[in-house]
This record gives C-alpha cells, structure tokens and sequence, in this order.
C-alpha cells in the first residue's frame, strides 16, 4: 500500500463521503465477479473474469517484469564488471616461451680472427624463458625472468667434433619506477576509481529508470481505477433511469404523467446507456494499457481490474524546504550528477600527472650460470652477477600542448558536470513546488465538491418525498439524482487527482520505491 497516498483512518466518514465506500466496491466487485448482465445487451458476448491487482502486487510485477527496468538493471551489471577490469591491472602476469633456432651468418675480418677463420658463424639451440610481471600500486613495473638456453656453435664443434652443447641460465629481476608521471596510488588506481564510478552511476541510472516506471505505472492504475469507477456510476444513471421509467410508465398509466414526460426519460436512458459503452470502453483501454506495462503475453484476454481503495481525507504535504532536502538526498538523478562531478575530478587530476615528463628509476639485477647440462647450469652462484642501475627521462621540447590540452578538456567536462547538477536542482525544486501545489489545489477541490455532493444528496432526498407526497415530478427527480451522482463522481475525480499529485511528489523526492520495499 501506498501509506502517503491512501490514508485509512477509523473515522466515520462526514457528510456525502460515505457514499464513497460503496461506489468503490461497487466498481471493482462488478469487474471482478464479471457482474456485467445488468450492464450489457442480451446479445453481447461473456466479458472473461477480471483478474484483481491491489496496488502492492501490481508494482512488484512491473518491478519483475518490465523491459525498460530489466534493460537498465543489465546496464548496471554490465558496468559492474568494469571494475574487475580495471583491478586486473594489477594481476600478476606470467609469460613463458620456448623455440628452437639455427643462426648461420658470414663473420666479418675481425669477427674471422676470434672465430677461428671458420669463415661463418653457427649457432643451434634450444631457448626456453618464464617470467612474472606485476603492476604496484606506487606505480613501478616489477619483472621476475627465468632464462635456460641449450646451445652449440660451429666454433666448439670444430675444436671437439664430439663436443655436447652448453646450458646457460639466467635469473634476473628488473624493477622500473616512475618519479612524476604514472607515479602513486591516486594515478595507478584512477582506472579503478572510474570503474567504480560509473558503476554507481549505472546503478543509479537503474533505480532512476525504475522510479520513472513506475510512476508511469502508478498512473496507469489510477487511470483504471478512475475508469471503473466511471462505469460503476455509469451503471448506476442507468440503473436509476430505469427505474424511474418504470416508475414514470405507472403514472402515465395512472393518468397522472403525460407520455411526452415518459419520453423525456426514455431519452434519458438512451443517453444513460450510451455512458456506460463509453465507460466501458474507457475501462478496457486502460486494463490493456496495464497489461502493456506488465508485458502479459498477447495471448492473454483475462481482464485486469485494480482493487486499491480511494483515500477517505487528504493529509497535508510536506513543506517544500524540507521536501528539496529529502531529494537532494533521495534523487538518483542529482546523485548520477554528483558523480560525473567526482568522476572528472577524478580525470583532472589523472590529465595533470600525464602532462609531466616522465622520469624513471630503472634497476635490474641477475646471476648467470654455464654448465654442460641443465641441473647445474641452473646452481648458479654469486660470481657471475649482472645489474644496472639509472635514471630514463622522457619530456616534449618545449609547451607541452597535448597535456595542457588534455587538462583543460578535463576541466571544462567537470564544470559541465556542476552546471547540470545545478540546472537539475533548479528543476527538481520547481517539480516539488509543482507537486505541492496540485496536491493543495486538489485537496482544495475535494473539500468543496465534497460539500456540494452532500446538498445535492439532501436535494434528491427531499425531492424523493415531495414525489411521494404528489408536490414533484419524475424529471425533477431524474436532474437531481443525475446531479447528484455527477457530484460524487466530481469528489472521485479530485481523489484520484490528489493521489496523482502525491505520486508526483514522491517521485519529486526520490523515495517512490520506498512505498514499496
């Protein structure tokens, strides 16, 4: 139920409004039992049972079903596994490769002098490497190699024809670490910090999308209730016309009603009758329009019919100032803003760490080893080791246009970002202020068509005993029994009005979905 828009109260209900309950169960029980004999021509064909959606029911169908909502829960899910994405950054990464190759290539004079006179150069082997890579998150690339290569050249062979190949092996560990730019965490995890972003915006975007459905909803089920509720009254002018035609068919038999007023009546109940096709008609349009938005099969003929109960008083809204604060703090809408503001922060501050120059620690260390097999080519001491140790600078000559280019892109999408986020503020304080008012305009309006309902029932009471008394006459009777059900039928359309500015006003302030945990 939707506690702030229908309001049960054990009061007995004041004046005419206690002709509300009635009509209300009249409506849904003459759809819902398929009551429609009295309603219908002999001819017609059977109207299928109506099947019964109370207010809670009918949200978490759409809320299970509805393609626009699935769509963007979908899109949520889907940005959620950017975040993986951007983690994986950090992920070990293991790399391994083996070949084998022949290298057969003419020396030069010198090259001839120290191979021997051989002429060529050849060298056949077998190269086998595995290596871990990681990202940290200061930055630096950390790289672990193994290397074990078997080998033989034509040098070794023509000393030793029987000579076996050599087995060298390398372990080495190279460490790169950036200075200025790529450095530190808030650079290395900016990827990570927009995945998440985006991925709260996408959520967001989702329970934005959700309201905005359902409020469309919400409205299309008090459309229907406001047009059952039509053909219950529609029912009831016809079943009040032909009653008094009955009863105007007696007097004129009596002698005491001209035919010509009895034929006043029977226009009346032709008109009577037109109402309720109409009524009806309007009923079956918005029960297929339900049934759009809860995408039953086609196939589908059953009725539908809501059974929520009218409000019985209106309650007063909120004030504006504290409504504004509550969406401020409710709105997925400002909240996808206030996100795209921390998202370009997020990128400004990532384009002024790539305008720097780019200045790293290189270091790199390893020990060798040379044996006849593998086993003890790989029991390498510390006699044999490799390192290197320096500074690599990197930097455009001159402005650096590209970067500064980049940061002022960045800079304008953020401000962008703050004007929405101010502009969307501005609207969604002018659709409280909207909401307010229609609530208070329809409150207004109930009160006083509620009073009007109420006189125009004391009219036909009075009416009713001056007929019985012969100082009246079945027109009289006719008018103000009409008036008096179009009054009720007045107070219904300022209910349902009213129920629609609260929608609205809930939707304003972002805690639709609350009604319906």
């Amino acid at each position: 139920m939707l506690r702030s828009i229908v309001v049960f109260t054990p009061d007995p209900p004041t004046g005419v409004s206690g002709y509300l309950r009635p009509i209300a169960h009249l409506a849904s029980a003459a759809l819902i039992c398929g009551v429609t004999a009295a309603w219908a021509q002999p001819a017609s064909p059977a109207v299928p049972a109506a099947s019964a959606l109370d207010l809670r029911t009918f949200v978490q169908q759409i809320q299970a079903s509805n393609r626009a909502i699935k769509s963007k829960q979908a899109e949520r899910d889907i940005a959620a596994t950017s975040i993986s994405r951007a983690q994986a950054a950090f992920d070990p990464v293991l790399s391994a490769s083996t070949q084998r190759s022949h290298t057969r290539q003419e020396n030069t004079l010198e090259e001839d002098l120290i191979r021997q006179n051989l002429g060529v150069y050849e060298r056949s082997g077998t190269d086998h490497s595995i290596g871990v890579s990681r990202l940290l998150p200061s930055g630096a690339k950390v790289e672990g190699k193994v290397t074990l290569s078997r080998f033989i050249t034509n040098i070794k062979q023509n000393q030793d024809p029987g000579a076996i190949s050599d087995v060298r092996s390398f372990y080495g560990v190279t460490v790169t670490q950036p200075l200025l730019r790529d450095y530190g965490t808030a650079i290395t995890g900016a990827r990570v910090r927009v995945a998440e972003i985006d991925t709260a915006v996408a959520t967001a975007a989702s329970r934005d999308a959700e309201s905005s459905v359902v409020a469309e909803a919400l409205f299309a089920y008090w459309d229907l209730a406001m047009a059952q509720h039509r053909l219950a009254l529609a029912a009831e002018k016809r079943g009040m016309g032909e009653r008094l035609l009955e009863q105007a068919r007696s007097l004129n038999r009596q002698g005491r009603l001209s035919e010509s007023d009895v034929a006043d009546v029977q226009t009346n109940l032709a008109l009577f009758e037109s109402g309720v096709s109409e009524a009806r008609m309007a009923v079956q349009e918005r029960a297929n329009r339900l049934r759009t938005l809860l995408m039953r099969p086609p196939e589908t003929t059953q009725l539908l019919s809501v059974t929520e109960a009218l409000p019985l008083r209106p309650v007063d809204p909120l004030s504006a100032e504290t409504a504004l604060a509550m969406a401020r703090e409710k709105r997925e809408d400002l909240r996808m803003r206030r996100l795209a503001i921390d998202r370009e922060d997020v990128q400004v501050a990532y384009a002024r760490n790539q305008a720097k120059p780019r200045v790293d620690v290189l270091a790199a260390y390893g020990l060798n080893g040379l044996a006849a097999n593998e086993r003890k080519a790989l029991r390498v001491g510390t006699d044999a080791p490799t390192w290197n140790l320096g500074v690599q600078l990197s930097m455009p000559l001159g402005a650096n246009r590209q970067g500064q280019a980049d940061i002022e892109a960045a800079r304008l999408r953020r401000e962008d970002a703050r004007l929405q986020l101010q502009a969307l503020e501005s609207a969604v304080a002018s659709d409280i202020d909207t909401a307010i008012s229609m609530m208070n305009s329809a409150a207004q309006r109930w009160v006083l068509w509620d009073g009007v309902a109420g006189r125009e029932q004391l009219q036909v009471d009075q009416e009713r005993r001056r007929l019985l008394a012969g100082r009246s006459d079945v027109r009289e009777i006719l008018f103000r029994e009409e008036k008096a059900i179009n009054a009720r039928l007045a107070v219904i359309e300022q209910q349902v009005a009213w129920v629609k500015a609260q929608i609205l006003l809930d939707a304003a302030q972002g805690i639709l979905l609350e009604r319906f945990p």
